[in-house]
C-alpha cells in the first residue's frame, strides 16, 4: 500500500540507501559526556532515534512544526475494536464486500477519524491526542537519512515517485489520466511524502523493541534472534497517510484534498528533483493505508486503502476518501503464486464496488493510488524482516526481497510463490535459507525495517568521513 507499502511504508529509505561501511573498529573508547559516565555513542544513538526531523524548522518559521510522539505505553494495553467482534469470512469462499468487508473496514475507518479535524488542515495537521488521550505514536529513527528522513513540518517522509500517466487505470490499463502527458513527452513526476502512526497497542510493541537507549532490545530464542515487543497484539491499528506533490491541475481528482506544508525537495524539473536540498512546498492527501492485527486472519494482519476522489460528493475530506477494498491473505492459489494455467481467483483480496479511478496490485490483489503495481499490501508487508541489530540490510542477501527481483508479478517462479505465500510470525520468510531464514521478523512493519536499517547505518558511519548515503545523514 504504501509505495512499499502498506506499501507504505518507507521500505524505499531501508532498500535505497547505502548503510555505510564499518568506521568504528579501531576507534578509541567511548568518550564520557556527562556526570552519568555515559558513552557518548549511547547519547548518540538516543537523540538520533528519537530526533523529530532531519532539519529543524528556519529562523522565523511561523508554521505548524512536528514533535516525534515516542512517549511509548510501559504497560501492555487494551484498545477497544470493534471490528474484532464483526463475523467475517476469512474463508474467502463467500466474502463480499457489502456482506463481510464494508461494516468491518468503516470500524477501523470510525476509530482513525475519531478527533480529527474533517478536513485535515496545515495547523493542526494530524492530532496524536483523542479525548485527552495520546492516540497516535511513531516509529524511531525515521530522521536520520538526510535523503528521505522526516522532514519538520508534518513528520512526512519520501517515498517513492508517482509518473502522471500512473495516476490512473493501473488495474486494467485501459484508462489514462486526462490531459496526461504520455510516452515522448515529460510525463512529470511527483513525489510521496508520507507518516504512519501507531495506536497504543502497537505503540507498546514498538517500545519494547526501541527502548530509550536508541538500540533495539532482541533476545535470542531456540537458536533465533527476535525482536522484543513481537508480535503486535490483537488490538493494534497502523494508519498512513500518504500525500503528492501533485495538484488539481495535475490530477483533476485532487479537487479540494488537504494543503498541507511539507519541506520536501526542491523540485529542479517534470522529473527531476535536488535530493539533498529542501524548500517548503504543498502536498495533498492521496491515499490512507489502514492495518489492523486480527488473530483469524492467515497472516495475522488486515489492510484496507482509502483513496481520495475529490469528484466524489460529500462535505469534508473524509467522505471523499473512500475504501478500494481489503486484503487478508496473499491469495497463494493465484497467478503468480501458481501457473497461470492453474491459477483460481482471488479469495483474500476484496474489491470495494465503487468507481474510483481503479487501481489494484499484482493481479488486482489490493494497492493503492501511489503503490507498486507489481505488488500488493499484504505480500508488500510480510517482508518485513531484519538483520541482526548494526548489521547492513541487504534485500535478497541477509532479508527477504521485496521489490528488486526477477520477473516479479510476471511469471511463476519460485520467488514469486513464496513472495505471495501465507505465513504469520514468526515464521521465517518461506523457501528461505541462510541469512534470510535466520532474519528477524518484524510481523510486517517495513517502518522498524527502516529503523533497523537506519540504526545500522549510524553503526557503521564514522562521522569523520564522508558517509556512502545520497545526502548526509543528520548528526
Amino acid at each position: 500500500m504504501k509505495n512499499y507499502a502498506f506499501a507504505s511504508v518507507l521500505l524505499t529509505i531501508a532498500a535505497g540507501v547505502s548503510l555505510g561501511a564499518c568506521g568504528n573498529g579501531n576507534q578509541a573508547g567511548p568518550k564520557v559526556v556527562d556526570g552519568k559516565g555515559e558513552p557518548e555513542e549511547l547519547a548518540t544513538a538516543r537523540s538520533l532515534a528519537f530526533r523529530d526531523a532531519v532539519k529543524a524548522p528556519p529562523a522565523g518559521w511561523s508554521g505548524p512544526v512536528f514533535k516525534l510522539s515516542h512517549d511509548y505505553p510501559k504497560e501492555k494495553p487494551t484498545c477497544d475494536s470493534p471490528w474484532l467482534r464483526r463475523n467475517v469470512d476469512f474463508s474467502g469462499k463467500s466474502s463480499t464486500w457489502n456482506a463481510d468487508w464494508q461494516g468491518y473496514v468503516q470500524d477501523i475507518v470510525n476509530y482513525v477519524k475519531e478527533g480529527q479535524e474533517p478536513n485535515l488542515p496545515d495547523d493542526p495537521g494530524w492530532r496524536i491526542q483523542v479525548s485527552g488521550q495520546t492516540r497516535w505514536f511513531n516509529v524511531p529513527w525515521m530522521a536520520y537519512d538526510g535523503e528521505r528522513g522526516r522532514e519538520f513540518v508534518h513528520g512526512l517522509t519520501n517515498e517513492l515517485s508517482t509518473a502522471e500517466t500512473a495516476f490512473i487505470g493501473r488495474g486494467s490499463g485501459k484508462h489514462i489520466l486526462p490531459g496526461a502527458r504520455k510516452s515522448g513527452g515529460d510525463d512529470p513526476l511527483f513525489e510521496t511524502w508520507s507518516i504512519g502512526y501507531y495506536n497504543p497497542c502497537g505503540a507498546w510493541s514498538i517500545g519494547q523493541q526501541w527502548p530509550e537507549s536508541g538500540a533495539p532490545a532482541t533476545y535470542e530464542e531456540n537458536g533465533r534472534l527476535l525482536a522484543r515487543g513481537m508480535p503486535f497484539p490483537e488490538g493494534t491499528v497502523v494508519v498512513k497517510l500518504l500525500n503528492t506533490t501533485a495538484t488539481e491541475k495535475d490530477v483533476p481528482y485532487m479537487k479540494g484534498s488537504t494543503n498541507w506544508q511539507a519541506n520536501g525537495h526542491k523540485q529542479t524539473g517534470p522529473r527531476t528533483y535536488a535530493t539533498c536540498e529542501r524548500e517548503v512546498r504543498e502536498v495533498h492527501l492521496v491515499q490512507m493505508d489502514l492495518a489492523v492485527v486480527d488473530t483469524r486472519s492467515p497472516t495475522r494482519w488486515v489492510y484496507s486503502t482509502l483513496v481520495y476522489d475529490g469528484t466524489l460528493p460529500g462535505a469534508t475530506i473524509w467522505d471523499r476518501m473512500r475504501p478500494l477494498g481489503v486484503q487478508w491473505g496473499n491469495d497463494p492459489q493465484t497467478f503468480p503464486a501458481v501457473p497461470l494455467a492453474n491459477s483460481k481467483p482471488l479469495s483474500q483480496s476484496v474489491a470495494a464496488p465503487v468507481n474510483i479511478h481503479e487501481h489494484y496490485g499484482c493481479f488486482k490483489r489490493l494497492a493503492g493510488d501511489v503503490d507498486q503495481s507489481n505488488s500488493s499490501c499484504t505480500s508488500c508487508h510480510m517482508g518485513a524482516y531484519a538483520a541482526a541489530p548494526g548489521v547492513e540490510i541487504k534485500p535478497g542477501e541477509n532479508v527477504p526481497p521485496i521489490f528488486k527481483f526477477d520477473g516479479i508479478c510476471d511469471t511463476y517462479n519460485a520467488t514469486n510463490a513464496s513472495y505471495f505465500a501465507n505465513y504469520a510470525y514468526p515464521s521465517p520468510f518461506p523457501g528461505s535459507s541462510g541469512d534470510v531464514a535466520a532474519a528477524i521478523p518484524l510481523d510486517t512493519s517495513l517502518q522498524l525495517q527502516v529503523a533497523f536499517a537506519q540504526y545500522a547505518y549510524f553503526k557503521n558511519s564514522d562521522p569523520k568521513v564522508v558517509p556512502k548515503s545520497t545526502c548526509p545523514p543528520a548528526r
